[in-house]
C-alpha cells in the first residue's frame, strides 16, 4: 500500500472506539507472526485515566535528553495519525507509516486465511501493531507505550515492560470498564506485570487498594508517589510551576516544567519516579530536570497567540475538566470565552458543571465524528446556562464566533474532546499575528 492507500484502508476499519472489541489474542498473533518485535526492546507501560499522555511526554522528553533514543506510542492523534509513532520526537514518515502498515495488513490476511484470527484487527490493534513493528526498524533505545483504553485487555499490554504506571483512576469509559472506580481500577492494573516495578500515582482510596492487591499478588515491587513522594511549589509563573521534588532515591530542587497546570506536578513526579526504576539505562538528574522543561505535549493547556489568546484543552471528563477550570481561575483570567465539543458517551452534565460556570459564552459545536453529542443535546442538559450559549453548525464556525465575541483582553478556551482540538488546530494555528504561535514552546 502507498501512503493514500493506507490511509483509506484505516479508514475502511471504522471508528476505534465504536468498532472496539477488548482482548489480547489478535494483537498477540499478529506480533508472533512478524517475530515478537515489541519484546526487541525495553519498554515503559502507562494507563490511567487521566494524566498519561502527559506523563508518557515527560518520561520520553527525558530518555530523549539523556542521549537515547526512544519511540513514543500515543492516543488518539490531533490532526494526522502519524503523530501517535514517534521516535527521536518525530513522527512517522508517511512512507515508512505505509511500509510497516503493509506488512501488518499482510499479516493479519494470512492469519485470517488459517482461521488463527476471529476477525479483522481493530483500528487500535492495527496501530499498536504498526507502532511495536516501526520501532523495532528504527532500532529504538527503549519505547514509551500508552495504554489506549483501560489496560487489562487493552492491544498495547502483550509487551513486558521494565517498568509500568498507573496514573491514576476516576470514572470514564464507564460502559467498557465498569461503573464504579474499583472496577476500572481493576482493568488499569492489569499492565501490573510479574516481578516488574510498578508506579502508582493514585489517589482514590479505593482505586489505591486494588493496585496494592495487584501488585502483592504478582510480587510486583510498588511505589506509590502520594507515600514515599514530596513536591513544594516555589514558583508560578503563567501557569508553569517550578517545584522541589524528594523521591526515595534523591532529591530534585528547583524543577521547571514546560507543561501548563499544577496538576503537571503530580504527572512529572510518576515521570521521575519510572526513570528512577528503569533498569536498562542509567539517567542523570540533570537529564531529567532538561526533559522536564522542555517537553511538549499539543492539545493540554496549549496556549497560542492566534486571533486571540486561544488555549486548547482536551478535557473530555469530570475530572479533566475539574483541573481546567482550577487553572483558569489560578491565571485570574478577565474573560473566558468556550467553545465546546464532546462525544455522546461522555459525562456532558459533569463536565458542563464544572467548565461552563467559568464561561461569559460558550460555543456549543458537533465533532466531526461519528460519536459527536448534538449542540442541542448538551444545552439541553444545562439550561441554566443557556443564555451564554451559542449553537454552531462546526468547530471552525464556532471558533471563529468566539474570536469574535472575545475581547482583546480575554481567553479562548477550545475543549470537551481531542477530536475537537484536532478540529481546530490547523485554524488556529494559521490565524493570528502570531501565526498561531505556541506561548510556551521550549526544547533541549
Amino acid at each position: 500500500m502507498n501512503y493514500k492507500e493506507t490511509l483509506e484502508f484505516l479508514a475502511s476499519r471504522g471508528n476505534e472506539v465504536q468498532v472496539l472489541h477488548l482482548g489480547l489474542h489478535r494483537t498477540a498473533a499478529v506480533m508472533q507472526a512478524l517475530g515478537n518485535p515489541q519484546n526487541r526492546y525495553p519498554t515503559i507501560h502507562i494507563a490511567g485515566t487521566n494524566g498519561k499522555g502527559s506523563v508518557a511526554a515527560m518520561i520520553e522528553s527525558i530518555l530523549r535528553c539523556a542521549g537515547l533514543s526512544p519511540g513514543l506510542y500515543t492516543s488518539p492523534h490531533l490532526v494526522r495519525v502519524e503523530e501517535r509513532l514517534r521516535v527521536d520526537g518525530r513522527q512517522i514518515s508517511a512512507s515508512a507509516f505505509a511500509s510497516v502498515a503493509t506488512r501488518v495488513r499482510n499479516a493479519e490476511a494470512a492469519l485470517l486465511e488459517q482461521k488463527v484470527l476471529d476477525r479483522l484487527l481493530t483500528t487500535f490493534e492495527f496501530l499498536t501493531c504498526c507502532a511495536f513493528l516501526h520501532f523495532f526498524h528504527r532500532k529504538v533505545d527503549i519505547a514509551v507505550i500508552e495504554v489506549g483504553l483501560g489496560g487489562k485487555l487493552d492491544a498495547t499490554n502483550v509487551i513486558q515492560p521494565e517498568v509500568s504506571v498507573v496514573t491514576g483512576v476516576a470514572l470514564d469509559h464507564q460502559y467498557l470498564l465498569g461503573d464504579t472506580v474499583e472496577k476500572i481500577a481493576v482493568e488499569k492494573a492489569g499492565i501490573i506485570k510479574p516481578g516488574v516495578p510498578a508506579v502508582s500515582g493514585c489517589t482514590d482510596r479505593a482505586a489505591a487498594r486494588v493496585i496494592r492487591k495487584q501488585a502483592r499478588e504478582v510480587h510486583a515491587p510498588l511505589l506509590e508517589t502520594s507515600e514515599w513522594c514530596t513536591a513544594v511549589v516555589s514558583r508560578r509563573n503563567r501557569g508553569l510551576c517550578t517545584f522541589s521534588l524528594r523521591t526515595p532515591l534523591r532529591e530534585y530542587r528547583n524543577v521547571r516544567l514546560s507543561l501548563a497546570g499544577e496538576h503537571q506536578i503530580h504527572n512529572a513526579t510518576l515521570a521521575v519516579v519510572a526513570i528512577e526504576a528503569l533498569k536498562s539505562y542509567i539517567v542523570s538528574p540533570a537529564d531529567i530536570r532538561r526533559g522536564l522543561a522542555t517537553t511538549i505535549w499539543p492539545g493540554r493547556l496549549d496556549e497560542y497567540r492566534s486571533r486571540r489568546r486561544t488555549l486548547l484543552d482536551g478535557a473530555h471528563n469530570p475530572d479533566g475538566a475539574r483541573l481546567l477550570a482550577e487553572f483558569l481561575a489560578a491565571g485570574r483570567q478577565k474573560e473566558v470565552h468556550l467553545v465546546f465539543g464532546a462525544v455522546r458517551d461522555k459525562d456532558l452534565a459533569g463536565i458542563g458543571k464544572s467548565i461552563f460556570p467559568c464561561a461569559a459564552s460558550i460555543h456549543l459545536t458537533p465533532l466531526q465524528n461519528s460519536r459527536s453529542a448534538a449542540p442541542e443535546e448538551i444545552a439541553a442538559m444545562h439550561s441554566g446556562y443557556r443564555s451564554r450559549m451559542r449553537l454552531h453548525s462546526n468547530a471552525r464556525e464556532a471558533l471563529h464566533a468566539a474570536w469574535d465575541e472575545c475581547p482583546a483582553s480575554g481567553l479562548v478556551v477550545v475543549t470537551g474532546s481531542l477530536y475537537l482540538v484536532g478540529d481546530v488546530l490547523p485554524v488556529v494555528t494559521k490565524h493570528g499575528a502570531g501565526k498561531g504561535k505556541r506561548l510556551t514552546t521550549t526544547r533541549c
